[in-house]
């Protein structure tokens, strides 16, 4: 996969830049192969990779699509925002994101400490 490695057994953490609608569509593709495991897993993203508007207008509308089923196997999606003044914006802007998410949504400072909290969720 271009786009997910499995860090650990249903841990899944986002990889790449997302730069063009091609970007946007194949990692949708790939997202669709996670959620065709139909099983309980976490998504480790980092914030330094968010999407580009090309590539995330097809994650958009996929994601609204397929809201049922990230709702139901998605057991937290956590950001790795290492910067702490940015993290502490993003904490403060978090409860309006997660209104809006199929899956609840959480913040950390490194990958390891995002990994050792999807353990906590799964």
């Amino acid at each position: 996969m271009k786009f997910f490695r499995e860090a650990e057994p249903d841990i899944f953490v986002a990889t790449g830049q997302l730069i063009t609608e091609q970007d946007g569509q194949d990692w949708v593709a790939e997202y669709d192969r996670l959620l065709a495991r139909d099983r309980p897993m976490v998504v480790i993203a980092h914030a330094e990779d968010r999407p580009q508007p090309p590539a995330g207008k097809p994650m958009i509308l996929w994601m609204k699509a397929h809201k049922a089923d990230l709702g139901r196997l998605v057991k937290q999606t956590i950001y790795v925002v290492v910067d702490a003044t940015e993290r502490a914006e993003m904490e403060r802007a978090l409860p309006g994101r997660a209104k809006a998410s199929p899956y609840p949504m959480a913040l950390a400072a490194s990958e390891a400490e995002a990994i050792a909290a999807a353990r906590r969720n799964l």
